[in-house]
């Protein structure tokens, strides 16, 4: 019998025998994802103990804005490899103009365009294309607790995994058993030798535990949920740009068409032209207004309620706009209405004038001008629009950016101290009730009318400002320092020879 030796195994059964290979292990990638997750960890446990430090137990001041800029510039180191360097720039820019409102005072506004700002600087974090920043911004909302949810049952499970099996009882052990039991019996016999470290085995002993308290914990885990996000903003990058396809639909007629335009308007202008004449002969032509209806009651009445006709009629401008394309004459009429609604802002304007010297400024008063001017300069966007056929998404990007940046001038605006010099200045009587129920921003000129003694002016039934004073840097702001700067330079002139 011959024997026959075969050298190798065939190449068929090698490739058919691929599958035995165990696929080997990338342990250098999950190595560095750990490291990563580790980092996250320990930079979120020291962020919040910095939150811990700064706002917990202090009024609110420079602290809050000071940890809005660590937390932002932390995720910004992390993220720091995968965005551009204009980006970068850009995030750091940006979080100092959201945190800025918080300087000057912490106040509802001021809070609300500091979030709104973090929700921005976070979906620029996770590496969005502009176009998709402000999107990622809204939709930041739903999809950071859902994230921020999904990693803690990540880490719940990672640690229900860890089991006791995993590490060898027997040789810890062997390992521990000797040094730990011979070091205690010495340590013991030392004790028992000397009286100092018996005292102070007794003392340590004495000492007790705190116990947590359980709403400085809630802060806790509340402040790591707004943290967290901002750490992990890449994970969230592709919900945060996901965008719903657009689905194609067949145009039909509805209650807003060529010919209901058409209509409204020439409806709208014949009204309108009443109203402006009117307007015309009562405020500015002095034509006597009839028996019992005095010239302030004819502008209080018409102040708001003109200014929601206005703001009606921006709203029909925009839903009428497609119907105008190629009819000159729907265009003309637009534009001719507009142009009153214009008119009937401005006498809104006059009217609130009026009003305020007849009666004084109030908090409403002022934002009812605010209120008035934007909606005079949207009515002018909207115009432009018309006039230079542009479309509905220029003129809602341009009204969009102008609201907001009244909004964020208005959180440096004193409106409560521009009150009080008004109505100290311009009114003989002024309302002493409604300035001493205002904040401190009015003693400054409360004291500049009424000298140190202008407290007594609010009597023992009103409630009188009292000006604050930091403690500590944490609760600092800039506008509660200029009010105390002014109140010193009062009394620096007043005690001057």
């Amino acid at each position: 019998m011959t024997k026959r030796v075969f050298g190798g195994v065939p190449l068929s059964m090698q490739q058919d025998g691929w599958w035995l290979d165990a696929p080997k292990e990338r342990a250098q990638p999950r190595q560095d994802a750990r490291r990563r997750d580790g980092i996250k960890a320990g930079l979120l446990i020291a962020l919040i103990a910095c939150g811990d430090m700064l706002i917990w137990h202090v009024v609110p001041g420079v602290s809050f804005a000071v940890l809005a800029l660590i937390i932002v510039w932390a995720g910004l180191a992390l993220a720091w490899p995968r965005i551009s360097m204009r980006a970068r720039i850009g995030i750091a820019a940006g979080t100092v103009m959201a945190v800025l409102p918080l300087i000057e005072v912490v106040q509802p506004l001021s809070v609300l365009i500091a979030v709104f700002g973090l929700s921005v600087l976070c979906a620029a974090l996770a590496g969005l294309a502009r176009g998709d920043v402000l999107r990622g911004a809204f939709r930041l909302w739903w999809i950071a607790p859902l994230q921020t949810g999904a990693d803690a049952v990540g880490v719940a499970q990672h640690v229900g995994r860890m089991r006791s099996g995993a590490i060898d009882i027997r040789t810890l052990m062997l390992g521990w058993a000797l040094p730990f039991g011979a070091t205690a019996l010495f340590a013991l016999l030392f004790v028992g030798a000397n009286p100092v470290l018996d005292r102070a085995l007794s003392q340590l002993t004495a000492w007790e535990v705190p116990t947590p308290n359980m709403w400085r914990l809630w802060f806790w885990l509340l402040l790591g949920a707004l943290i967290w996000p901002l750490l992990v903003a890449s994970a969230m990058r592709e919900r945060l740009r996901a965008r719903v396809a657009a689905r194609a639909t067949v145009a039909r007629q509805g209650i807003v068409n060529a010919g209901s335009v058409a209509r409204s308007l020439v409806a709208f202008n014949a009204l309108f032209a009443v109203q402006t004449v009117m307007d015309i002969l009562f405020l500015y032509g002095n034509v006597g207004l009839p028996e019992g209806i005095s010239p302030a009651t004819y502008a209080h009445r018409g102040a708001y309620p003109l200014l929601i006709t206005a703001l009606l009629a921006g709203l029909f401008a925009v839903l009428a706009r497609p119907h105008l394309a190629g009819r000159p004459v729907l265009r003309w009429l637009m534009l001719l209405w507009l142009a009153q609604t214009l008119a009937l802002v401005g006498a809104s304007l006059f009217r609130l004038e009026a009003y305020v010297d007849e009666y004084g400024l109030t908090r409403l008063r002022m934002a009812a001008y605010i209120w008035m001017g934007l909606v005079a300069a949207g009515l002018g966007i909207v115009v432009w629009q018309i006039w230079r056929d542009k479309p509905a998404a220029w003129m809602l990007l341009r009204s969009g950016i102008l609201g907001a940046g009244v909004l964020y001038i208005c959180a440096f605006f004193s409106f409560d101290g521009a009150i009080a010099r008004h109505n100290l200045s311009h009114h003989e009587k002024p309302d002493i009730f409604m300035l001493c129920n205002l904040s401190e921003d009015v003693i400054p000129a409360m004291a500049a009318r009424y000298g140190p003694t202008w407290t007594t002016q609010c009597g023992s039934s009103y409630r009188v400002p009292r000006l604050s004073h930091p403690d500590d840097w944490r609760e600092w702001g800039f506008r509660n320092w200029r009010v105390r700067r002014s109140l010193a330079a009062m009394t620096t002139d007043a005690t001057a020879p």
